[in-house]
């Protein structure tokens, strides 16, 4: 669901759309990221990935 502060975007890695609000509490904020995953995620993408991909890489 995409509420009103929120951008559809796709995703770069798989493909599917998903909700993000860059300007305020976004679902992203919730996984932690080791640095050396953050790092390479900059590296390979330029925007936001969806939810379960970013899930790959969060911190157990």
């Amino acid at each position: 669901m995409v509420s009103s502060g929120d951008a559809l975007k796709r995703c770069p890695s798989c493909g599917s759309f998903f909700s993000c609000n860059p300007h305020g509490d976004c679902w992203c904020e919730e996984f932690r990221i080791h640095r050396k995953e953050m790092i390479q995620l900059m590296q390979q993408y330029t925007d936001c990935i969806c939810p379960a991909c970013l899930k790959k890489y969060a911190a157990e």
